[in-house]
């Protein structure tokens, strides 16, 4: 595969909201835990907190609106909202499999940076029948640190054998792929309805824009 004119040798993807369909639930989660607190959602609450790890997210949240809960507390009701529709419901990006498999037949590596917990997006990937498709699966809480810090791309990165210019990194959200341009990755914005506010950003910080995986195959 090719992108701005650059041969790539490997492909890190971002989960949520770019290989699944998953924006919308924890928008709803979100909005369910500030009005069980007779709270709105605060404005630039999710921008916040996109890019960094569910227990993080949980420490920004209690120290920022005084939630009396305790951090393991707050997780445990953001899990227990999300984990029949990790384990059950949520699904794929159109296209996402036929690309998966045309990047295999490649020899493209193939790799998943996320803010998403394990026990949530491992039973979803092996639901939908693509967990095996990759190489490695990395996330926040091995870096220490969110997707507005290049650890997580350059962690998974290094686990791929894979230099920076030869591997493509697709996201949803204008943090990461900001990240990324700006240190020497490929970087591929993937439109996704509920970041679309976003759009004009991810434009601006990444080699290439697309509304749908099929205009890849």
């Amino acid at each position: 595969m090719i992108i701005a004119n650059k041969q790539i040798k490997a492909v890190i993807f971002d989960l949520d909201g770019t290989l699944i369909d998953s924006s919308n639930i924890w928008s709803e989660i979100d909005k369910a835990f500030f009005a069980k607190r007779g709270m709105e959602i605060p404005k630039t609450y999710v921008d916040d907190i996109a890019h960094i790890g569910l227990k993080e997210a949980a420490i920004y949240t209690k120290n920022t609106y005084n939630i009396k809960e305790s951090i393991e507390e707050i997780m445990d009701e953001w899990k227990q909202g999300t984990l029949k529709q990790y384990k059950e419901l949520i699904q794929l990006k159109p296209h996402v499999y036929d690309l998966l498999v045309m990047l295999k037949n490649e020899g493209i590596k193939l790799a998943i940076a996320t803010a998403n917990s394990k026990e949530l997006y491992e039973p979803c990937l092996k639901r939908l029948n693509i967990y095996d498709f990759f190489d490695y699966i990395g996330d926040v809480d091995e870096v220490k640190a969110g997707k507005n810090s290049v650890k997580l791309y350059d962690f998974v990165a290094n686990k791929l054998n894979c230099k920076r210019e030869e591997t493509a990194v697709f996201e949803d959200i204008s943090v990461g792929l900001k990240t990324a341009y700006e240190n020497g990755f490929i970087s591929v914005a993937v439109y996704d309805e509920h970041s679309k506010k976003e759009d004009e950003l991810k434009r601006k910080f990444s080699h290439l824009f697309i509304y749908n995986f099929k205009e890849l195959l």
